[in-house]
């Protein structure tokens, strides 16, 4: 079984591009693999998303409401997650086509819409979304991408339990893309990269491709 852990802004471009990728991989792949969303929401990755728009990057107080929406749209993911990660990933991705692809502007009233569309139950989403319990949820999401040492949005960590490996630390949209390969055929082909420099030390191997590492 693989288990990976995907760090994301939920309105980042790039992150709704790799979850697309990783779901519909995820499907079509034999493999039993458990695929974990974690809102990542700071100023450093609501930075990160800011710049990449023009809009954006020039209007301080569209910033300000930006990060306020994207804090409660991490919220709403969490909620959905109550009900199960694949309610989560299919919310999610339905409110990512809506605010980045027909460019909807966030409230409340969208959120409950594309959320109902998911099959999941409304009134039991209404009722977790008010609870401190989805704000606990978020912070310790935060607090596993300090641990994890995650450094940007769109970074990942993925244990193969089919193999006698620790698990890696894939930091960057870059090196996410290896996330398939190393579901198909492990992190052996991994270890010999002339990307990687690996450090063996206090127990665990360290691999470092500016971006991948063995924790």
């Amino acid at each position: 079984m693989i288990e990976i852990y995907l760090f994301v802004h939920p309105f980042g471009v790039a992150c709704y591009e790799t979850e697309k990728k990783l779901v519909d991989f995820i499907q079509k792949h034999h493999q039993k693999i458990n695929l974990q969303i974690c809102p990542l929401v700071n100023l450093t990755t609501n930075r990160a998303v800011v710049q990449s728009s023009d809009r954006l990057s020039q209007d301080k107080t569209a910033q300000t409401a930006f990060l306020a929406h994207a804090y409660s749209a991490a919220l709403d993911v969490k909620a959905a997650q109550l009900q199960g990660k694949k309610y989560a990933r299919n919310f999610l991705l339905k409110l990512q086509t809506a605010i980045l692809c027909h460019h909807t502007a966030y409230t409340p009233e969208l959120v409950e819409i594309l959320f109902a569309k998911t099959g999941g139950d409304i009134e039991v989403f209404r009722e977790d979304r008010k609870s401190n319990l989805i704000k606990e949820l978020f912070w310790q999401d935060q607090e596993m991408a300090r641990n994890f040492q995650i450094e940007k949005q769109n970074s990942a960590v993925l244990y193969n339990y089919d193999h006698e490996c620790d698990g890696l630390l894939l930091n960057g949209p870059e090196a996410v893309q290896v996330i398939p390969k190393l579901c198909q055929s492990g992190y052996e082909d991994y270890l010999d990269s002339p990307l990687c420099n690996l450090k063996q030390g206090n127990g665990y191997v360290e691999q470092s491709i500016s971006s991948l590492k063995l924790l």
